[in-house]
């Protein structure tokens, strides 16, 4: 059985204050909703035995919504700890590359209504295949990109995981 390489996927380096930042934000989230979910899910079963109530269910509806609210925040430090792990792998198993800018699109705004552009890019360097990735970046930050461009990148070899450099600055006049 052929062993199957990883599909690329572009980076967006974080770094320890960020991590920390969402990991407390994820563990509060997780603990505080989960704690509020614990409370409710018992005082809801103690009143639906005790009163056979109609607000049993409006209890049941707190305790489901907290039991949501957990996941995110589990789900939001789990994902802040991986992309943190994944930022350090890069910086300790990766190599320097370039990638070459075959097509820029316009792509939809993010959900913060900043600007973005697709690039389809050819990443090449030392020590692995060159691949081909679509990605959309900021504007601001590769707005400047035309085809042809040649970007700086930092390529994990194992994973495909790849951060991508700004475009150089035109010489002046």
């Amino acid at each position: 059985m052929a062993t199957r390489a990883h599909e690329p996927v572009l980076l967006d380096p974080k770094g320890p204050v960020i991590t920390a930042l969402a990991c407390t934000v994820g563990a509060l989230l997780f603990l505080g909703a989960g704690g509020a979910f614990g409370y409710v899910a018992v005082r809801t079963v103690a009143d639906l035995g005790e009163t056979g109530s109609g607000w049993a269910w409006v209890g049941a509806g707190l305790a489901l919504a907290a039991a949501f609210v957990a996941c995110v925040g589990l789900f939001t430090l789990l994902s802040a700890h991986a992309e943190r792990r994944a930022t350090l792998q890069l910086a300790a198993l990766g190599v320097d590359a370039t990638a070459l800018v075959l097509a820029v699109a316009s792509a939809p705004p993010t959900n913060d209504e900043h600007q973005q552009v697709r690039l389809l890019m050819r990443v090449s360097g030392p020590g692995f295949e060159p691949f081909e990735c679509g990605s959309e970046v900021p504007k601001y930050r590769f707005g400047g990109a035309t085809q042809g461009t040649v970007l700086p990148a930092r390529v994990n070899p194992v994973t495909r995981a790849f951060t991508i450099g700004r475009p150089p600055v035109p010489p002046g006049p």
